[in-house]
């Protein structure tokens, strides 16, 4: 696919598993010119499987035997993708060659261009997740405004819910339990998510529909650097 081609002049909204997905009314920002990324189990979520999806990032822990998943797969035309590096091998798993060939197709191998995320070393904003990936790649397309929601973290009780599976707060596998104390902590890693998107020169196209939420933990620097139009927040809230 020609990323540079196809999205010339036109608008992305990555939709993320955040609270704010389930908060914002980010469809009325859809217009024909919008095209839909999205990731891991978002066709859990009605609202966002009702929509036409352009993008779609597999994610290592999606149930592939989900009958809405190859349904939803099978009948659009959405570029499906998983990144080698994330998916430790489970392309070559038979679980994988009865899904491609129960939604008709092989979803694409992509090793994407991180090296603005990598070139220091590890750092916290790596464990912020699939979407923060997906925006960094909607900015290298010539796409005029890249807007995305869902991309939050937790408010201080985690008490805020997850867009696509609903599940409330911390799940029993999760390991990091901090808030806000320790460089790995959900403040620090989503703080480091929006610091690295704010040091980019193309910032200024981003919308966090997020912000200003609770737990929308970029607001700050959202804020600062790619601050929400007027006109964007009083559609979507």
């Amino acid at each position: 696919m020609d990323f540079q081609k196809k999205y010339n002049n036109k608008e992305i909204l990555v939709i993320g598993g955040g609270t704010s997905t389930l908060d914002t009314n980010w469809e009325n920002i859809i217009n024909p010119d919008t095209f839909i990324w999205t990731c891991n189990d978002f066709y859990m979520n009605d609202k966002v499987c009702s929509k036409d999806i352009d993008l779609y990032q597999l994610g290592y822990l999606t149930n592939l035997e989900d009958v809405k998943l190859r349904d939803k797969l099978r009948s659009g035309n959405t570029f499906t993708y998983y990144e080698p590096e994330h998916y430790r091998g489970k392309q070559n798993s038979e679980e994988f060659k009865a899904f491609c060939k129960a939604i008709g197709f092989s979803p694409y191998s992509m090793k994407i261009d991180y090296s603005n995320l990598e070139n220091y070393g590890y750092r916290p904003a790596q464990k912020s997740g699939a979407v923060l990936r997906l925006i960094l790649l909607a900015l290298s397309t010539r796409a005029r405004r890249v807007f995305f929601v869902g991309f939050d973290g937790f408010n201080k009780e985690f008490t805020n819910k997850h867009a696509f599976t609903g599940h409330p707060g911390l799940k029993d596998t999760d390991t990091r339990r901090d808030w806000d104390e320790g460089p790995m902590s959900y403040v620090s890693v989503f703080e480091d998510a929006y610091r690295l998107l704010a040091s980019r020169e193309d910032c200024k196209r981003l919308q966090n529909l997020g912000e200003g939420l609770d737990y929308n933990l970029g607001t700050r620097l959202s804020k600062e650097y790619f601050p929400l139009t007027s006109e964007v927040y009083e559609a979507v809230r």
